[in-house]
């Protein structure tokens, strides 16, 4: 089924409330497989912010996406814009919303739609529900703390609600194929084929996740010399573009395959780059995200987070942390208390690459 922009007219309407972030979307993208699988008629919408939105129009079972709005100048103007987007949610007369963010903002969401049943977790910020939500969920399901990663955590809320059986989604559950013009001449102006390429993106938000340049350039490195993979080295925006820069510098070296900067790269062009990537190496960001669910063999880098409930999902995904954790992993924190970055700062290249090499011969 693909995306279409019109009211519905079927018996049953779901909502899909995932606002954001990224990894986030993407781990909640198998909650609207399940949804349709179980509801093959259904008319399902999904509630959703920039720039996730961009990435998944296309997705097959989505009939319409419901794009939160930015933050408008003033107001009258705010007030106006967020009419809109109320009106836009009740025209689809939606049945039930199932809130998988469990914050007030997506619990507002859910309320706003007008559906008549509004799913969400129950318990506090551990079991998924945090600052208001309960006061706009009123059917409250409490997931086995044994559930851990957030996937799963949204799959059993699900199933709990009633509205997807047992049946496990991702096999079903296919991002669209990204081809677009500028990535694709990248990739053949400098010859990588099918498998023939690796990509490396440094990138994240938190100052905390960010693994030290030096460190990705070592492990580029090492695994030119072990596999002769020619990598392109991904970023958007100007903090993104430094490390980069710095990545291609010191990581070019002698006859080893080559070190590539990439273009800037949105989200759609970035997954064009990766869809025939033989291996994706990151950190705990979106993108490592983007990489797992296209099913290219990823390994992301944790120190502040905890890659049992967050890390990529599926079967050709490994993360890497230190062997030992600190006291203070996972912290959760957009700073370190410490000050010296520690979780990730200590993590050497080498046992990095093992976990990449491993990836590559096991998949």
């Amino acid at each position: 089924m693909t995306t279409t922009e019109t009211t519905p007219s079927r018996s049953l309407r779901i909502l899909l409330v995932r606002l954001s972030a990224i990894g986030d979307c993407l781990h909640a993208a198998p909650v609207a497989a399940a949804l349709r699988r179980a509801n093959p008629d259904a008319f399902i919408g999904w509630a959703i912010q920039e720039p996730a939105a961009t990435l998944l129009r296309g997705c097959p079972g989505i009939d319409r996406f419901h794009v939160y709005p930015r933050r408008a100048r003033g107001i009258a103007a705010g007030l106006k814009t967020f009419g809109r987007f109320r009106r836009e949610l009740r025209s689809c007369r939606y049945d039930a919303a199932i809130d998988v963010q469990g914050l007030t903002k997506s619990g507002l969401v859910a309320w706003l739609s007008g559906a008549r049943q509004r799913v969400g977790f129950r318990g506090g910020p551990a079991m998924g529900s945090r600052e208001l939500n309960a006061l706009f969920v009123n059917r409250r399901f409490a997931v086995d703390p044994a559930v851990t990663h957030v996937v799963d955590r949204n799959l059993s809320l699900l199933r709990a609600s009633g509205l997807a059986g047992e049946e496990h989604p991702l096999a079903e559950w296919r991002l669209p194929d990204y081809a677009e013009p500028e990535a694709l001449d990248f990739l053949e102006r400098h010859g990588l084929g099918a498998g023939g390429y690796a990509v490396v993106s440094p990138g994240t938000i938190w100052r905390t996740k960010h693994w030290p340049p030096d460190h990705f350039a070592a492990a580029v490195r090492r695994l030119g010399r072990e596999r002769a993979l020619p990598v392109v080295v991904a970023w958007a925006g100007e903090e993104e573009r430094l490390a980069a820069e710095k990545i291609v510098a010191v990581a070019v070296a002698g006859d080893n395959p080559p070190v590539l900067l990439a273009p800037p790269t949105d989200l759609r062009e970035l997954a064009t780059l990766l869809r025939h990537a033989a291996l994706f190496l990151g950190c705990d960001s979106g993108p490592a995200h983007l990489a797992a669910a296209l099913e290219v063999p990823t390994v992301s880098v944790f120190g502040p987070t905890d890659p049992a409930r967050n890390g990529p999902y599926g079967p050709r995904s490994a993360s890497v942390q230190l062997d030992r954790r600190l006291d203070c992993q996972p912290c959760w924190r957009r700073t370190c208390s410490r000050g010296d970055f520690a979780c990730m700062e200590r993590l050497g290249a080498d046992r990095v690459v093992e976990a990449c090499l491993r990836t590559l011969d096991t998949t």
